[in-house]
């Protein structure tokens, strides 16, 4: 019974392990995507270090980007999950919920920059949800866990790629 729902409350050790995707649907792995995006970013930095009126939203991006350089997220390998790496994650996206929340007060963006950051944190919400509901439900099993931790993998993905969009369209 412990093996098949491994987060029951007759489970000793709480752990699931998860399988990740190699590959996304353009080809592509999340890691180079990632990379990619990290390359330009560090430019966009680099660029930005010496304005006396340093851009925000550049400044910012620095502590949203971890959540994104998750193990799980870049691994090929498979990964175990425990209460506690759920409840990390957990603090870490509320965390850089909260730092977009700061940019949305402290920034003027357009209308359509504006939308995309609004998007990004609502996404972050369902995130949050999602992250929640695994962690506190005790009889998922293990077909089910596979099935949560893969749509909170896409969840995170489809995050990465709006905050992408809105980083691009605000900074450039």
């Amino acid at each position: 019974m412990t093996w098949f729902y491994p987060y029951s409350p007759f489970s000793v050790k709480k752990s699931y392990v998860y399988h990740p995707d190699k590959v996304l649907d353009d080809g592509k792995s999340y890691e180079a995507i990632l990379s990619e995006f990290k390359e330009s970013y560090q430019k966009d930095l680099n660029a930005d270090i010496d304005n006396e009126n340093p851009n925000l939203t550049i400044n910012r991006t620095q502590y949203v980007l971890p959540i994104f350089e998750q193990d799980w997220l870049m691994s090929k390998d498979s990964i175990p999950f425990e209460a506690m790496k759920l409840d990390k994650m957990l603090l870490d996206v509320k965390q850089v919920r909260e730092v977009l929340l700061e940019l949305v007060v402290k920034e003027d963006y357009t209308s359509e920059e504006r939308d995309y950051l609004v998007k990004n944190i609502k996404t972050l919400l369902s995130l949050e949800d999602s992250i929640t509901q695994l962690k506190n439900d005790k009889y998922l099993s293990r077909r089910e866990l596979k099935i949560q931790f893969h749509n909170l993998y896409v969840e995170f993905i489809h995050n990465f790629d709006l905050f992408v969009t809105f980083y691009e369209r605000s900074h450039h």
